[in-house]
């Protein structure tokens, strides 16, 4: 199937309306005919699960969610489990069944909270994603929401004031940012990207580490991790 057929089929997914799967096609054409393992966290219907099936047709696809749709049938390459994000040993354990030699992408798609998606991304990333494997993160946008559990909307009058102060140069003040839920979660990322500067503490220091991302690429609605090839 061509791929712009697949884009215009009739997958029963929210990914469709977002406009998502061509904006991850970028990132997988490369190994689009390669035998990759694909796990993705979150799949509402199974309709995102069908058609990384279709866009992958050498694929190993593997999907997790709190609560499988009832009338779904995994089919031919496609594997489907019930479990929790945050429980580790249920993540393992799907990853040893289905990927034992690691995931080449994982999607989160699932709570879209913030200490849950954390929970999730550093254990799989640590331990069952392979060196170079990309990791995405879906709708990190909620965390400026008033009405999502662990959002809030964005304070523009603090977050935006701009007067410079005389000692400008020398303050040691926090700049103003939104921190709440899944962009609270996504600045430590950043924070994470920085290591080789953040473990020097000062400008003649010496680095303890570098990262262990080799990029990271924030984009509106989905944010994508690509895992360095050696681990520092």
């Amino acid at each position: 199937m061509q791929n712009s057929d697949l884009f215009s089929g009739d997958y029963d997914s929210d990914k469709i309306a977002n406009n998502y799967f061509k904006r991850y096609a970028r990132f997988f054409e490369s190994s689009q005919e390669k035998k990759i393992a694909l796990l993705e966290l979150g799949i509402l219907h199974g309709g995102s699960l069908l058609f990384w099936r279709d866009y992958f047709p050498s694929g190993t696809i593997v999907g997790v969610d709190i609560s499988l749709p009832k009338d779904f049938k995994p089919g031919e390459r496609i594997h489907a489990f019930e479990g929790n994000q945050a429980d580790t040993v249920f993540l393992s354990q799907v990853a040893k069944e289905t990927a034992p030699d690691g995931f080449d992408i994982i999607i989160d798609d699932a709570s879209h909270i913030g200490e849950l998606t954390k929970v999730s991304f550093w254990h799989l990333f640590d331990h069952h994603l392979k060196p170079g494997g990309l990791y995405f993160i879906e709708d990190w946008g909620t965390g400026y929401w008033d009405d999502w559990p662990d959002g809030r909307s964005l304070d523009k009058e603090s977050y935006f004031q701009t007067a410079l102060r005389p000692d400008q140069s020398e303050s040691r003040e926090p700049m103003p940012c939104h921190s709440y839920g899944m962009v609270g979660f996504i600045k430590q990322l950043v924070d994470e990207q920085a290591a080789n500067d953040y473990t020097r503490k000062r400008q003649s220091g010496k680095s303890e580490r570098g990262s262990k991302f080799e990029r990271i690429v924030i984009t509106p609605g989905i944010v994508m991790v690509r895992k360095a090839m050696q681990m520092p």
